[in-house]
């Protein structure tokens, strides 16, 4: 396990009904036809959602990284299919978070795609993608990375505390409009965990001298061994 909100059967539970519900959006998927874009689109942002809650499940529930390797190019898949995001920018940078963190190369077309399908860029979408394609131009936009901006200030020796203090007092106030806000206060057992991976991603690019106790840290998969 690697948070304590929920229990070690609580996310098998959870992993087995998504399970389910995967086949059965999928299906669904499958069964609308090829005029009905609009359909698609909205259902396969539903099954990116479905993908994007199992790599968190996986996560929190102590799974081996490679668990989350296996699923995390068909989260990108149904991303792309999907047009817009169903979490808009949250799901755009948790997709590249991650591929960062995953030092998924192959997948570089798939986020290229989703980021020019979306818009949705600044200077950190940039700069992590141009991290793993150094010919990828670095915008100089800060819409919704103010905090990265800042973090680029300090100097190297105070960026771990940087992130730390960001982690601790504004990176989960900064999500208050995501869906899954608050999500472990709901009956509905929809909480999947915490996961900041985009800091993660931000501290592995760096070589920022971390810590596993940080909140929302993702601590492991900033140190994936390849």
């Amino acid at each position: 396990m690697r948070e304590i909100i929920k229990d070690a059967k609580y996310y098998e539970d959870y992993l087995a009904l998504n399970t389910k519900r995967l086949a059965r959006f999928q299906e669904q998927l499958k069964m609308l036809g090829s005029d009905n874009v609009m359909g698609r689109r909205g259902c396969a942002a539903f099954i990116a959602c479905l993908y994007r809650s199992r790599i968190c499940a996986l996560y929190s529930s102590g799974s081996c990284i490679h668990d989350i390797e296996e699923i995390y190019p068909l989260f990108l898949e149904y991303l792309a299919q999907g047009g817009m995001p169903a979490e808009g920018y949250f799901d755009v940078i948790d997709a590249i978070s991650l591929g960062v963190l995953l030092d998924a190369k192959d997948s570089l077309s798939a986020l290229k795609l989703i980021v020019q399908q979306t818009n949705m860029r600044n200077k950190l979408t940039d700069t992590l993608l141009h991290s793993m394609d150094d010919t990828w131009p670095i915008i100089e936009s800060n819409d919704r990375c103010a905090w990265f901006l800042e973090f680029l200030k300090c100097a190297e020796t105070q960026r771990g505390d940087y992130l730390k203090r960001y982690l601790t007092k504004g990176w989960y106030r900064d999500h208050r409009d995501a869906s899954w806000y608050d999500c472990h206060k709901s009956s509905a057992d929809c909480y999947v965990g915490y996961w900041s991976f985009e800091v993660g991603a931000v501290a592995k690019l760096y070589g920022v001298q971390d810590s596993s106790e940080w909140p929302y840290y993702p601590y492991d998969l900033v140190h994936k061994t390849k």
